[in-house]
């Protein structure tokens, strides 16, 4: 007769959605059996994955019992009645968790700024003290038992998604559980991976091991030993549906109340480095300094450029947005920031270092210090709590005595209005608090930079205002801080944006006169655009000559001047960086209707667009040739209307155009 392991006794699973209450499990009984191959199918929302959560003590049940029958040797020991999961205490679940469950998720759940070693080292669960889950030995052990001990330092981002899978699955391993479960583990993978997924876990149950898994797949799910099928939250008779659906996903609720967050009283985190708006490097030179960096992807296909000579200077206390189409090179950049990967040539230097001439080992460390990391997915460990989560890169880099971690990490849950959800795991808070706790974890170990990517791209809008409102306290504490986004909305939000198509960086200036060019029209005319640096006082252009250029102000500013002969010059307005000049004459296709000169007692740097470049601009954009047009037929307008500047009573008033 079969050894249950498992039981799940009338079990009911209510989901509050703020409109009422939603029924994912409605009644379900089912005996788990040592050593079998379990597969759970159905529908999408099926309630599959809810399923799942229950037998694993990932959430809690609203009625009904969860029963684990221990193995006979652990009889032996005493325990020779059934622990019903439900009823442990959060720490004693988690211990039970961590001792007789490996958990493998469909999305893989690595830490990208970790080898796949420290990837497996990290605990699963927190028993007592906090420590590494295992010995580098026994990480490198369970790689060799998924075939993967040659990657053994790689890091995420260097191997494929079936590689990943199958280090998600030696991480369920470290503990060497009695049960794997395992949600959509091959749903992401084409089907000669999937097959070598499904072996390793087929081998796994050979040796002895209950492997519990959800798929979508028709082909998997006639090849388990036993499979159940759920619909609308109820187990039926077994059988497997052709039609598959695609996963819904859920809309977030419940989301971080801003005012709260934001308020007076939030606290001050103190550092163990002294790294604040006062921080202890030299903010003379620049945080993040890119010199000339190319990155080449060399595969079988051919080579593909992905940055092209980047150039790039960021100051400490700069909140700067990245944007940029997809395919343009922004997570290429931002893996050039963090460590993360190579570049082809060109150097480096964050914090005064140049990065890449460090040892992996070394740079790992540095980048742990020095750089916090936030992504659009939020890359918690599910089986931890929100404060557990939180104390991981302390643990990593040594920073901090081992019995100041916690406070130090709900200082910083504090920080983002999660206090109360200290002990919650990921999967009971909302994506919004999600997000903002991956943003405490960023602030572990006091790094100087902050960089994210797309992290408010699963979030609406309240919940990812709130995580912007953060990164702006951040960046007024002196902490540099980097986002990529979609978004045009957040940009205006950020001290500078950086554009980057097709992997180059849109000239500042460009992107600030002719906003309304898509990209690509952008980079072309940062390419055709010109330098040229004029000194105090000199005449730019002259007044009633032609025009040949469309100029850009990049540094300094110019003024406007009207000039009658035998009468004073009169400035009628000054421009600055980002403003323009020179389009009325180009659009009306007449002479200059004013002289421009430098103006101040500095340096004027300007960008020339030739009259053939600008044209084609026009040409090629309707709606920046609109905008142009009725920027020059004001400013024609203007200037006309101005008083007679032989009346020495006029007031010489400055004034800017808009731009």
């Amino acid at each position: 007769m079969a050894e249950t392991i498992l039981q799940l006794q009338d079990v009911v699973k209510i989901y509050n959605t703020g409109v009422g209450g939603f029924t994912a499990l409605n009644g379900i009984s089912l005996d788990v059996y040592k050593g079998e191959f379990l597969g759970i199918v159905g529908k999408s929302g099926a309630g599959k994955t809810t399923l799942l959560n229950m037998l694993s003590g990932v959430s809690e049940i609203t009625s009904g019992e969860v029963l684990y029958y221990p193995a006979f040797n652990e009889k032996l020991n005493g325990n020779n009645e059934s622990i019903s999961i439900g009823k442990l205490s959060e720490d004693k679940l988690a211990a039970w968790r961590g001792q007789n469950m490996g958990i493998v998720y469909q999305s893989f759940e690595l830490l990208p700024m970790l080898d796949l070693v420290n990837n497996i080292m990290l605990p699963q669960d927190f028993v007592g003290s906090y420590r590494n889950g295992i010995s580098k030995e026994r990480a490198l052990e369970l790689l060799d038992i998924v075939e993967l001990s040659e990657h053994a330092y790689k890091l995420p981002a260097h191997i494929s998604g079936g590689q990943k899978q199958r280090v998600a699955i030696a991480r369920a391993l470290v503990n060497d559980p009695p049960i794997i479960v395992a949600d959509e583990p091959t749903g992401n993978l084409d089907t000669i991976t999937a097959e070598t997924i499904f072996q390793i876990f087929a081998r796994l149950v050979e040796q002895g091991k209950t492997v519990i898994m959800v798929t979508h797949d028709h082909g998997l799910a006639t090849r388990f030993s036993r499979r159940v099928h759920i619909i609308d939250g109820k187990l039926v008779d077994d059988h497997v549906e052709e039609e598959v659906e695609p996963e819904k996903i859920s809309s977030t609720t419940d989301v971080l109340d801003n005012d709260a967050l934001m308020g007076a009283e939030r606290p001050f985190i103190s550092t163990y480095t002294g790294r604040n708006a006062d921080n202890n490097y030299d903010i003379s030179k620049p945080a993040i300094r890119l010199e000339k960096v190319i990155k080449t992807y060399v595969n079988a296909a051919g080579s593909f450029t992905a940055l092209k000579g980047i150039d790039l200077n960021i100051n400490y206390g700069q909140f700067v947005s990245i944007v940029g189409k997809s395919g343009s090179g922004k997570s290429t950049l931002l893996n050039m920031l963090t460590g993360i990967d190579h570049p082809t040539s060109g150097i480096v230097t964050m914090g005064g270092e140049d990065i890449y001439r460090m040892s992996e080992s070394k740079r790992a460390l540095w980048r742990g210090r020095n750089v916090g990391i936030v992504f659009q997915f939020f890359q918690l460990l599910p089986t931890l709590s929100l404060l557990e989560n939180t104390m991981l890169p302390m643990d990593y880099c040594n920073v901090y005595a081992q019995n100041e971690r916690p406070e130090r990490a709900m200082e910083l849950l504090r920080m983002v209005g999660l206090e109360d959800h200290a002990y919650d795991l990921p999967a009971s808070v909302s994506n919004g608090q999600q997000q903002s706790a991956a943003i405490a974890r960023s602030l572990a170990t006091d790094p100087p930079i902050i960089v994210a990517d797309e992290p408010t791209g699963n979030l609406d809008t309240r919940a990812a205002d709130v995580v912007i409102r953060v990164f702006k306290e951040l960046a007024s504490r002196g902490k540099t801080i980097l986002i990529v986004t979609h978004d045009p909305s957040l940009t205006s939000r950020t001290d500078q944006t950086v554009i980057i198509s097709d992997g180059e960086i849109i000239d500042k200036t460009v992107a600030r006169a002719l906003p309304l060019l898509d990209h690509p029209q952008m980079l072309a005319a940062s390419h055709r655009a010109k330098k040229q640096t004029f000194a105090p006082g000199a005449t730019i252009i002259k007044q009633g000559e032609p025009v040949d250029h469309f100029f850009m102000v990049d540094e300094g500013t110019v003024d406007v001047v009207i000039c009658k002969p035998d009468c004073p010059e009169m400035i009628v307005a000054r421009l600055g960086p980002g403003q323009y000049f020179g389009e009325v004459e180009l659009v009306e296709n007449t002479q200059s209707i004013a002289s421009i000169h430098a103006s101040g007692s500095s340096e004027v740097k300007v960008s020339l667009l030739p009259k053939e470049s600008f044209n084609e601009i026009l040409n090629e954009s309707p709606q920046m040739e609109a905008a142009l047009s009725r920027v020059a037929a004001e400013r024609k307008a203007e200037n006309s209307a101005q008083s007679d500047p032989c009346d020495q009573k006029q007031t010489l008033e400055e004034k800017t155009y808009a731009e």
